[in-house]
């Protein structure tokens, strides 16, 4: 007889599908327990990478700052420089909210939230006033903002040392 025309068995039977799915289903179940885990590392990496480029951001505009008001950097864009530390900082705080402990960021983020969270929001409002100097110009009421920032003293507090 030609097995073109055998009957096809019924589902769960030794010779049906049911048995093979049941084994894809399985593998399948196997393989997502073992990925959650890396999954979820690979989302607190992001977590830790966006928050450590936010602060990267709020650096890189206090040293351009930093270089105009030494005098080594033309002041033209002063301005500028300070309006993306003001809108950087405005960003920082809920880059720390999701809680994800790592990166340059001490323990004591989270263990300290009110703190931090009330330096953070210090950080916005000194920022914004001090975006709002350097549009007039004013270098030196621009250093006298800049210096007032607090930024050593929360990073001494919060952030691990630097490796040098």
């Amino acid at each position: 007889m030609n097995d073109r025309f055998a009957p096809i068995p019924p589902r769960g039977t030794a010779s049906g599908h049911a048995p093979r799915w049941t084994a894809i289903l399985a593998g399948v179940a196997l393989l997502a327990t073992l990925i959650t885990p890396l999954v979820a590392r690979a989302d607190d990496q992001d977590t830790i990478d966006y928050r450590e480029h936010i602060m990267s951001t709020m650096g890189d505009q206090m040293v351009l700052i930093g270089q105009i008001l030494q005098k080594k950097a033309p002041a033209d864009d002063l301005a500028v420089y300070a309006q993306i530390l003001a809108m950087t900082a405005t960003t920082a705080k809920s880059a720390f909210m999701p809680n994800v402990a790592g990166g340059k960021a001490k323990p004591n983020v989270w263990t300290a939230w009110p703190d931090f969270s009330k330096r953070l929001d210090e950080l916005v409002v000194s920022t914004a006033d001090l975006a709002k100097a350097a549009k007039t110009g004013d270098t030196a009421a621009v250093g006298s903002k800049a210096t007032s920032l607090g930024c050593k003293g929360c990073h001494d507090t919060y952030r691990q040392p630097l490796k040098k």
